[in-house]
């Protein structure tokens, strides 16, 4: 493993935007990173192109480590980690199924989960205060608690900022909390 204190000291200059510690950083971590990856995703190329995106990461967020709250060795492998987890998540909601078998073997004819949730004295409550949230807001809490997507997902998929995607969850869960109240 590299020393903590020299990746430490990297780190600061990454967020100063000096490329030369980005690549000492690549060559020190990247064999470990790189490891961590493969053993994850069990796909070389998947994991190749995970760490590239890992290391513009780094780049970017090198300003945002804090040695207090970790090993920054810790730190770029949860990133990786992270970005795996991101990456299986969505190669499980892209399975191809031309025939629609997949679909048809999974289907119930027993009401789904929203009709049951409606169907419940709580659930028309919660279907109410639902709707009284924005749009927006709504639909990400949909898509995170019946879909059981990550916000990364649901960023992608509404074409919005990771951030945003946040915010509107945390402020629609206080407005439901709120409501329901």
């Amino acid at each position: 493993m590299p020393d903590a204190q020299h990746l430490q000291a990297l780190l600061v200059q990454c967020a100063a935007k000096r490329e030369s510690a980005l690549a000492e950083i690549y060559r020190l971590a990247s064999p470990h990173l790189f490891a961590l990856a493969k053993r994850m995703l069990k796909d070389q190329a998947a994991a190749e192109d995970v760490l590239q995106e890992c290391f513009v990461s780094i780049w970017r967020q090198a300003g945002q480590y804090r040695a207090d709250q970790g090993q920054p060795m810790t730190w770029m492998m949860r990133i990786v980690r992270n970005r795996c987890i991101d990456r299986l998540r969505r190669a499980n909601a892209e399975l191809p199924d031309p025939d629609d078998a997949l679909t048809l073997a999974m289907a119930d004819s027993g009401p789904g989960p929203l009709a049951q949730l409606q169907a419940s004295q709580d659930g028309r409550r919660l279907a109410e205060c639902l709707g009284r949230l924005e749009g927006p807001q709504r639909v990400a809490i949909a898509m995170a608690f019946f879909d059981d997507l990550a916000h990364s997902a649901i960023a992608a998929r509404l074409n919005a900022p990771l951030g945003t995607i946040k915010s509107w969850i945390r402020r629609g869960l206080q407005q439901l909390k709120r409501c329901l109240e």
